[in-house]
C-alpha cells in the first residue's frame, strides 16, 4: 500500500501542529508531507485542475485511488491510522455540507486563531523520511 500524501499550510501553525501529531500517531509509517506550494503539489493541482487561488484546505492524495479535500481529507487520514482513529472518522457519515462548514470555517480563521510562523518549522529528524523533498 502506498503512503497517503498530505499537503499541508507550511506557514499556518495549526497545520503544522497536526503534521507534527500525525507524525507520532503513524505507527506504520504510512504518510507523508509536504507543503501546498512544492512543485509536486503544484504539478498535482494543475493535473486534476485544481484551482490554487481559491484552496483553503489541506489535500490528502492516496495514490492508488484519487484525493479529498477539506474534512473529507480529515476522514480519509484518520482511517488510514486504523485502531481507534476510526472511531471519530464515523464523522464523515454526517451531511458533507455541515463537516465541511465546520472545517471552512478553522481554515479561514487560522492564522488568526492559531498564527502563522515566519520561518516554517523543520520536522524532528526522527521523521525527515516522511517530508518529501
Amino acid at each position: 500500500m502506498k503512503p497517503l500524501i498530505i499537503f499541508y499550510d507550511e506557514p499556518c501553525v495549526l497545520c503544522n501542529y497536526w503534521v507534527q501529531r500525525l507524525c507520532r500517531w503513524d505507527k506504520k509509517d504510512q504518510l507523508r508531507f509536504t507543503t501546498l506550494d512544492h512543485p509536486s503539489f503544484l504539478t498535482f493541482a494543475k493535473e486534476r485542475g485544481l484551482d490554487l487561488n481559491s484552496m483553503d484546505t489541506s489535500v490528502v492524495w492516496d495514490q492508488e485511488y484519487s484525493y479529498a479535500l477539506e474534512a473529507e481529507a480529515t476522514f480519509m487520514i484518520l482511517n488510514r491510522l486504523g485502531g481507534l482513529w476510526t472511531i471519530p472518522a464515523l464523522l464523515r457519515f454526517l451531511p458533507k455540507g455541515l463537516t465541511n462548514g465546520i472545517y471552512r470555517i478553522v481554515a479561514r480563521n487560522r492564522y488568526r486563531w492559531f498564527g502563522k510562523h515566519e520561518q516554517c518549522p523543520l520536522p524532528d529528524p526522527k521523521y525527515l523520511h516522511k517530508f518529501l523533498d
